[in-house]
């Protein structure tokens, strides 16, 4: 008897066993396979993302979905990437229904701007990512209606991850690609890159750019890929101001033999000489600012310069990832540069001179150097807001401005 009850309760517990596994078996099936599929209706378009529209993995992966054309009249549609994280990736957008067939770089940006979908019709997509066996994801998104931008800025900011705050603090070093971020000033909205960017590439008259930020008026900064040839000293003697110094007149002659043709797109614009120095102290306010309470700032807290050249602020390279460290992995750096370049903002001023901030070939930001060495210049610049663009901001496929 007691064999038999045994042999019963033992019955009853792989029963029990046996439907606990057929219920996680299920729950994993049809998570798999249905929690992820998501349909949205925009409008006159239902768009059903057959393996959901956000994606994250190590290996190739491809995901699915149709868009139909739910009214009587054509209409149209757009397809994004955002807030993609990825290192080698690649991606390949393939049209079932059309020829539509684009492949490049897994990073935020506008796909395509235009599909045209027929009345009644539905269209099937498939994105396959190709894998460099590191972490990626992001997501796919398409929406009713064109995104052909209006301004270059526009455009940036749509083939951009926007954060309010950066993932790192501006005491160490950004490293990853932390996107485009926005900080809201006295003036206005800015947006700042930071880190590892890998799609602010811009070609310009016959040169390569990195952009900086948008600023506050829709005009966008730019700084040189690479240092112009010839040195400069900072400035000499008693005289700390950019403003008719040395290495402004550097600037100025090469502008006139690289740019002068290029004016109608460049902006007369503000940059910032922080000339701002604390009472009874050998250093500038920009010391405390950055060297001990690392609070760079994207006003300008000291003497506005209105010119078509200048340089970076201290600011500007602390937001775009450098610290007092070596950093090797923000866009600023460049192996190529082989000589530390000024900045336009005072560190201190001592009984042997005036010391600017420099960046130096290893991507740190330094202030030991005194204005009267000859050091590297690397230029920068302002497009004007109402200009657009081709590209998507990647090495191999940099913005290009279009004629006014």
């Amino acid at each position: 008897m007691r064999l038999r009850y045994k042999s019963t309760l033992f019955i009853l517990f792989i029963l029990i066993l046996g439907c606990l596994a057929l219920g996680v078996t299920y729950h994993i099936y049809m998570g798999y396979f249905y929690e992820k599929a998501l349909v949205i209706a925009d409008e006159a378009l239902t768009i059903n993302y057959q393996n959901g529209n956000d994606f994250s993995n190590k290996k190739n992966k491809t995901l699915k979905f149709m868009v139909t054309n739910n009214s009587t009249e054509e209409e149209s549609f757009y397809i994004k990437l955002a807030n993609v994280y990825a290192s080698k990736e690649k991606y390949t957008l393939k049209g079932i229904d059309d020829d539509l067939n684009i492949s490049n770089d897994l990073i935020s940006s506008i796909v395509v701007s235009e599909v045209k979908i027929a009345a009644n019709t539905t269209l099937a997509y498939e994105l396959e990512i190709t894998s460099g066996k590191e972490s990626y994801h992001g997501e796919i998104i398409v929406a009713k209606g064109s995104k052909d931008s209006s301004t270059f800025a526009d455009i940036i900011k749509d083939n951009s991850n926007i954060l309010d705050n950066p993932t790192t603090s501006f005491k160490e070093i950004a490293s990853s690609n932390e996107g485009l971020i926005k900080n809201e000033t006295e003036d206005g909205i800015v947006y700042y890159y930071r880190g590892n960017i890998t799609n602010n590439y811009v070609t310009f008259a016959d040169n390569l750019w990195r952009i900086v930020k948008i600023n506050e008026d829709g005009s966008v900064k730019i700084v040189l890929n690479n240092l112009i040839e010839g040195n400069s000293s900072y400035a000499s003697g008693d005289k700390y101001e950019f403003d008719g110094s040395q290495i402004q007149s550097s600037l100025n002659d090469w502008y006139t033999v690289y740019l002068k043709s290029y004016s109608s797109k460049i902006a007369n614009h503000n940059f910032c000489n922080d000339l701002v120095i604390d009472e009874g102290s050998e250093y500038y306010a920009a010391y405390n600012r950055l060297n001990k309470n690392y609070i760079p700032n994207n006003s300008c807290l000291g003497t506005v310069v209105t010119t078509n050249i200048g340089l970076l602020s201290a600011d500007e390279v602390v937001m775009a990832g450098a610290s007092t460290d070596d950093n090797k992995e923000y866009y600023l750096y460049n192996e190529d540069i082989k000589t530390d370049y000024y900045t336009m903002t005072s560190a201190k001023k001592t009984s042997s001179g005036y010391f600017p901030y420099i960046v130096e070939v290893n991507g740190a930001l330094s202030f030991n150097t005194n204005a009267n060495q000859s050091k590297g210049i690397r230029p920068v610049i302002n497009i004007i807001k109402n200009i657009s663009a081709t590209g998507n901001g990647t090495k191999e496929n940099p913005y290009v401005l279009l004629d006014i």
